[in-house]
């Protein structure tokens, strides 16, 4: 059976188990994305592009299960590497190279680095809206609107009530 993904892409069965075992061996064994590569015969782009795919098909708390058990494998490294760091070993700055990349992992692990989507709105833009507004509604260049039947405005002024 194949799967076909949002890009096109057909998945026969057996890339899924590639993808399977790609994520095995990066969440069991706790292997880097070169050594998946090598142990599957691919490139290390292809090996996380395999864990990826098949995290993105498994349920969301497995998802979470996988953070948790790296998150503790990465909280394992920084207290040794912090021990040194207080130790003020002869690798004291090697240590604390470690502790930056450790910490880095766990902020791309977590979404801590994601980009933040803003949205910058100019004085020009508004004005701009505003005339394409008044343009939608019927009223003219200098802001003026006709004056509302007395029905309407009648019906108006309960509404606002």
């Amino acid at each position: 059976m194949t799967q076909t993904s949002p890009g096109g892409f057909i998945r026969t069965e057996e890339q899924a188990l590639l993808d399977t075992e790609a994520l095995r061996l990066r969440s069991a064994g706790g292997m880097s994305y070169q050594k998946i590569a090598d142990i599957l015969g691919v490139s290390k782009k292809t090996a996380y592009n395999r864990v990826q795919r098949a995290l993105s098909a498994i349920p969301a708390e497995a998802v979470d299960e996988f953070r948790r058990v790296e998150g503790e494998r990465l909280d394992f490294a920084l207290e040794a590497v912090m021990e040194k760091i207080q130790n003020r070993d002869k690798s004291f700055l090697f240590a604390v190279d470690r502790m930056l990349t450790i910490m880095d992992r766990r902020a791309k692990m977590m979404g801590l680095d994601a980009p933040i989507r803003t949205e910058v709105i100019t004085l020009d833009y508004i004005q701009t809206e505003i005339m394409r507004l008044e343009a939608e509604i019927g009223r003219d260049d200098t802001g003026g609107a006709e004056a509302p039947e007395p029905e309407e405005a009648a019906t108006l002024t309960e509404a606002e009530a």
